[in-house]
């Protein structure tokens, strides 16, 4: 008994030609590389060190003001 890691893409509990038929048939292998993804950038250190300052200068601020 084969799992999908190990290449029974078909569920048939064996790793065979079948499975290569199957992987091969969503002609994913001929459309070439994938587009670039758009991809969410990373907050960087220096941000969230001004952030976290403010953040702190404001609760002070409060605290010895009113």
């Amino acid at each position: 008994d084969a799992p999908w890691g190990e290449g029974d893409w078909d569920g048939g509990g064996d790793f065979g030609s079948g499975d290569l038929v199957f992987a091969f048939t969503g002609g994913g292998y001929e459309t070439g590389p994938r587009g670039a993804l758009a991809a969410v950038p990373e907050p960087s250190s220096l941000l969230c060190m001004i952030s976290g300052a403010l953040l702190i200068s404001l609760r002070y601020r409060r605290r010895f003001n009113g």
